[in-house]
């Protein structure tokens, strides 16, 4: 009998090899129009990156996967603090360590949600590397040529004045600016968290697809093609174009309320403005319309609410907070962040339809 079990170990490891090895292929399979966006956005990245000279910059990748750890590793470690908490205090596990480690096996142990996590990240890893490439040929492609006509057209969209001036009672406001600009670099962590929720879920479902495909093609659509097609610089950097003074007293708040509290968006945009000009090797990824920081948070929200109505409420007022955010910190005039929402909603919903008919085998 010990022999027969014995015998059975490596018969049995090689079983689940084996079906770990079929569930990665019919996710692969799942998400091979994914993994078709991402290539497509890669071998254009690089095509971009030899008439540029801006060829695709790996660093970004690794320092990418460096912040999708860095996620998973806090969001693993509250997650699992507040199983445990649950077990131990509202169950009364007897015990509540032994069945906690039970379940986190478990969790790990899914071949399914393992192979969903390794081609989820795979494509959006992939791609997110050549938004770096894309971004920072906009400029270079398309000088910026739009800025007088947006602020233009913000101007009559909002009654004759422009929308920084409807919240001067924010911009006067320095402990208000900084908490603006905490929420507008928070942005950031919260498409990271995103991402990395919508790739490791355990069911590939549909509306995980409508996600991750809106979020590509949001990238693809808005932050290449439609900037390049509308360049512009946004309003802090208006008066560096040689355009005027009419964002002068936007920008001399946001100076006086940096002496008050760091307002982190000013040596962003001295830096991103330095890279443009050429006086340091850095990033030259100047782009305002349509603003990404909005469409991305309207995609947040738009996921949100169709996994948790809180979740969604939550997410909605992020999403008018970056809106708010985008103004008030000079970097983009309303109507951008007027596109970008409404681009986000129609690619979602183009996505939606999309999967309703043509959905991959499989996805549920």
């Amino acid at each position: 009998m010990e022999n027969s079990a014995a015998a059975s170990t490596p018969l049995a490891r090689t079983a689940v090899g084996r079906a770990f090895l079929i569930s990665l292929a019919d996710a692969f399979r799942r998400h091979r129009l994914l993994h078709a966006m991402a290539v497509g956005a890669l071998i254009l990245a690089t095509v971009i990156g030899m008439r540029t000279g801006n060829m695709p910059d790996f660093g970004v990748l690794t320092e990418y996967i460096q912040y999708l750890f860095i996620a998973f590793w806090i969001c693993g470690c509250v997650f699992a603090l507040g199983i445990f908490l649950h077990l131990a205090l509202v169950k009364r596990d007897t015990e509540p360590l032994g069945t906690f480690l039970k379940s986190l096996g478990g969790f790990f142990g899914d071949a399914e949600r393992t192979a969903n996590s390794l081609n989820g990240l795979a494509a959006s890893i992939a791609f997110m590397s050549a938004v770096g490439v894309l971004k920072g040929a906009i400029a270079i492609l398309s000088p910026f040529a739009w800025d007088k006509a947006l602020a233009h057209a913000d101007r009559i969209l909002h009654f004759g004045r422009a929308p920084d001036e409807w919240l001067w009672f924010v911009v006067q406001s320095p402990l208000a600016l900084r908490m603006f600009n905490i929420a507008y670099n928070f942005w950031f962590i919260v498409l990271i968290a995103t991402v990395f929720t919508a790739c490791i879920t355990r069911n590939d479902t549909k509306l995980r697809h409508q996600f991750l495909m809106s979020f590509m093609l949001i990238w693809t659509l808005g932050g290449f093609f439609l900037a390049m097609g509308l360049s512009s610089a946004g309003p802090c950097f208006y008066e560096r174009l040689g355009l005027g003074g009419d964002f002068r007293p936007l920008m001399q708040a946001l100076a006086a309320a940096d002496r008050i509290y760091p307002i982190w968006a000013l040596s962003t945009q001295d830096m991103l403005w330095s890279g443009y000009t050429g006086a340091t090797d850095g990033s030259i990824g100047i782009s305002a319309f349509p603003s990404m920081h909005v469409a991305m948070a309207v995609l947040f929200a738009l996921y949100a609410t169709r996994r948790s109505r809180p979740a969604g409420i939550l997410m909605w007022a992020f999403a008018g907070i970056i809106m708010i955010g985008s103004v008030v910190l000079g970097w983009h005039y309303a109507i951008d962040g007027y596109a970008g929402a409404l681009l986000s909603i129609a690619i979602w919903k183009a996505c939606g339809y999309f999967l309703t008919r043509f959905a991959p085998d499989g996805v549920a």
